[in-house]
C-alpha cells in the first residue's frame, strides 16, 4: 500500500511539473508562495502521507505547501470534504456583517435594515449552497 501511496504522489508531482512547464512556456508562473496542495482521502489514506514534508510537492521554482483548508471561488474545503470550514466560515462572515449592521441600525429605519441584511446575510448562505445537499447535521445546525 504504501507503493501505492507513492506513486499517486509521483503522480501529483509529475502533472503539477508538466503545467509548471506550460506556464513557463507560455510566459507565465506558477507561483509556488500563493499555491497550495490539499490531499483530498478518507482519513486511514492520509494517515500513510505521516510526515507533514510528504505532503508538500517539490517543484522547480518552489514548493507547494500542503493544507488542511483550501479556498476555492469563496469555498472553503478541507481534506476529507465535510465542508465544515465552509461552515465556520460563512457563519463567522455572518456574524461579521450582523455586528456591523449592530453597530449603525439606530440610524436605519426597518425596511433598510432588512434589505441590507439579505443583501449581506442571505448572500453568504445561497452562495455554494448547492454543495451543502448531503452534509452532515452539525454543518446545518451552524448555518441556522
Amino acid at each position: 500500500m504504501l507503493n501505492k501511496a507513492y506513486s499517486c504522489l509521483r503522480a501529483m508531482i509529475d502533472c503539477v511539473t508538466d503545467i509548471e512547464l506550460w506556464c513557463r512556456l507560455y510566459g507565465l508562473k506558477l507561483n509556488a508562495d500563493k499555491s497550495d496542495v490539499i490531499w483530498l482521502c478518507s482519513r486511514p489514506q492520509l494517515a500513510k502521507l505521516s510526515e507533514p514534508a510528504e505532503k508538500n510537492l517539490h517543484l522547480l521554482s518552489g514548493t507547494l505547501r500542503a493544507s488542511e483548508t483550501v479556498r476555492n471561488l469563496g469555498v472553503v474545503f478541507d481534506q476529507h470534504l465535510t465542508l465544515e470550514a465552509q461552515a465556520r466560515a460563512c457563519s463567522w462572515a455572518c456574524f461579521y456583517h450582523l455586528w456591523q449592521l449592530q453597530q449603525i441600525k439606530r440610524f436605519m429605519n426597518d425596511f433598510s435594515l432588512q434589505l441590507l441584511v439579505q443583501a449581506f446575510i442571505n448572500t453568504y448562505l445561497d452562495y455554494s449552497n448547492a454543495l451543502l445537499a448531503d452534509c452532515s447535521v452539525g454543518v446545518f445546525k451552524r448555518l441556522q
